[in-house]
C-alpha cells in the first residue's frame, strides 16, 4: 500500500481492519443508539486501541467503533514530533498485539471455543454460518458436535492448534525482547515486530514450520484499509461514519433489499432512456412516481439566492412529488439538507459517476434508504468516482466530473419528463 501524504504538521488517517473469515466475534450490536456490547476479544481490542498513545507519543487514535466482524479508527499522526510512524505499521502492531495476547489465551487453557453468544433477536437475519464461526478465546469445553458438524469441528480444531504452535514462537520471542528492553509492554498487549519473526531468528522451530514466519489469521486478516483524509469536510464525514456505524449495520440488516444494488434496472419510465443503463440501490418504486420533478440549482447564485427555489422544492415534497437531482451544488445540497428533515418527503439522486460493486452509502444516505425514502441512480457505468484531491491535481479529472455532471442533469430532466 502506497499513501501520498506529508510528513509534516497533523495527519488523519481512516483505518479499518476486517476479522479474518468475517466471523462475529468482537462484539453484538444492540439498538440504533447504543455502542456495540464487547466481547472478551472486543475488550482486548478496545485496550489495544487505548493503548497506541502511550507507546507511540506522537499518535493518537481519536475515533473507534468495533463491530462484531470489523473495526473501524481515526488514527491522528503528528509528523512535527515523530517522522518515522507509519499508519499502515501501526494498524499491523494493532492486531498483533491482539493476535499476541488470544496466543497466550489459547496457550494457557487449550480451548477450542465454542460459538459466540447468540445474537439478540434483531440480527436473526445475520447469516447462520458467521454465528457458528469459533470464538478464539474461551475457558470452557466446547459443545459435542452433530454428526454432520464432525469433520468441520476436526479441521477447526486442527487449525487453532497450528496457530497456537505457530505464536508460540512469536510470545517467546517478544517475551526475550520485551525483557531486554527492546519491546514495549502496556498491560499485557505487546507491540512490536515479533508478529514478523521468523522460527530461525528465535532460535527454534514451530511445529515443523522451520523458517517460516508465523502469519496472522487466528483474529484479524492479513490485509486492512487505510484512507488519508484531506480537508475539514471529509475528516467530519469519517467521524459521523465511525459514530453511525453500528445504526448503519443495523439499518442494512433490517433492510437487506434496500440496501442491494441493482444492475441494468428494468423499469418503464427508464426505457425510453436507452441505450443508457442504470444502476441503483434504494427505493426503486420510486420509479414508479407519476410525480417526479427536476431540481437544479446554478452554481452562478448562493444559497441565500436560492431560498425560494429551495422553499418550493419542499414543499412540493410535503404534497408528495419526488424531486430528483445530483445534489451536488451549493444550493442543491442546502434543498437535500431539508429534504431529508422533512418526515414525508421521498427524493431520487443521481451519480456523476459509476456507481461501484460494493457501493457503501454515507450514513446520512443510509437513514434515508432504510426508510424507503431515498434512490440512488447512476447511468455511468464506466466512469470511476473522482475525489476533490484528483480533480484538484489532474485538470482532465475535473474536466470529465463537469462533463458528467452537465450530461446528469440532461438524463434527469428527460427521466421526469416522461
Amino acid at each position: 500500500m502506497r499513501l501520498e501524504y506529508s510528513r509534516t504538521g497533523k495527519q488523519f488517517f481512516f483505518v479499518t481492519l476486517g476479522v479474518a473469515e468475517r466471523r462475529s466475534v468482537l462484539s453484538q450490536l444492540g439498538d440504533e443508539k447504543s455502542r456495540p456490547e464487547l466481547t472478551e476479544l472486543g475488550e482486548l481490542v478496545k485496550a489495544a486501541l487505548r493503548a497506541v498513545h502511550r507507546v507511540w507519543s506522537a499518535a493518537t487514535v481519536s475515533n473507534y467503533v468495533i463491530m462484531p466482524d470489523h473495526i473501524h479508527y481515526l488514527l491522528i499522526v503528528d509528523y512535527d514530533r515523530d517522522k518515522s510512524i507509519s499508519p499502515l505499521f501501526i494498524a499491523h502492531r494493532i492486531a498483533d498485539a491482539v493476535e499476541m495476547a488470544v496466543a497466550r489465551g489459547l496457550e494457557r487453557t487449550g480451548a477450542c471455543a465454542p460459538a459466540p453468544p447468540a445474537m439478540p433477536p434483531s440480527l436473526a437475519t445475520r447469516a447462520p454460518a458467521l454465528q457458528a464461526m469459533p470464538l478464539p478465546l474461551a475457558t470452557r469445553a466446547p459443545a459435542p458436535p452433530t454428526e454432520g458438524e464432525a469433520l468441520r469441528k476436526r479441521l477447526a480444531e486442527e487449525r487453532v492448534a497450528k496457530m497456537v504452535a505457530l505464536f508460540k514462537v512469536a510470545i517467546k520471542a517478544a517475551n526475550r525482547r520485551a525483557a531486554a528492553g527492546l519491546l514495549k509492554v502496556d498491560s499485557g498487549l505487546c507491540f512490536g515486530e515479533a508478529a514478523g519473526y521468523s522460527a530461525a531468528a528465535a532460535g527454534e522451530t514451530a511445529g515443523g514450520a522451520g523458517a517460516r514466519a508465523p502469519v496472522r489469521s487466528v483474529v484479524f486478516a492479513r490485509d486492512c484499509y487505510i484512507e488519508l483524509s484531506f480537508d475539514s469536510r471529509q475528516l467530519k464525514a469519517i467521524r459521523n461514519y465511525i459514530k453511525l456505524n453500528p445504526a448503519r449495520a443495523l439499518w442494512k440488516l433490517r433492510n437487506p433489499d434496500l440496501f442491494l444494488r441493482h444492475r441494468a434496472i428494468k423499469a418503464h419510465r427508464l426505457a425510453p432512456l436507452a441505450p443508457l443503463s442504470f444502476d441503483g440501490i434504494g427505493a426503486l418504486t420510486l420509479l414508479g412516481s407519476p410525480f417526479l420533478f427536476h431540481v437544479r440549482l446554478t452554481l452562478k447564485k448562493t444559497v441565500a439566492e436560492h431560498a425560494v427555489a429551495i422553499e418550493e422544492v419542499v414543499e412540493n415534497a410535503r404534497r408528495g412529488m419526488v424531486p430528483v437531482s445530483g445534489f451536488i451544488s451549493p444550493g442543491e445540497k442546502e434543498a437535500l439538507k431539508r429534504l431529508k428533515a422533512e418526515p414525508r418527503a421521498r427524493f431520487v439522486k443521481l451519480l456523476p459517476y459509476a456507481l461501484p460493486s460494493r457501493y457503501d452509502p454515507s450514513a446520512e444516505d443510509s437513514r434515508e434508504i432504510a426508510a424507503g425514502r431515498m434512490l440512488i441512480l447512476s447511468p455511468f457505468s464506466d466512469t470511476p468516482a473522482i475525489s476533490s484531491v484528483e480533480m484538484k491535481r489532474e485538470p482532465s479529472a475535473a474536466h470529465a466530473f463537469r462533463r458528467n455532471c452537465l450530461a446528469m442533469n440532461d438524463i434527469a430532466a428527460k427521466l421526469c419528463s416522461e
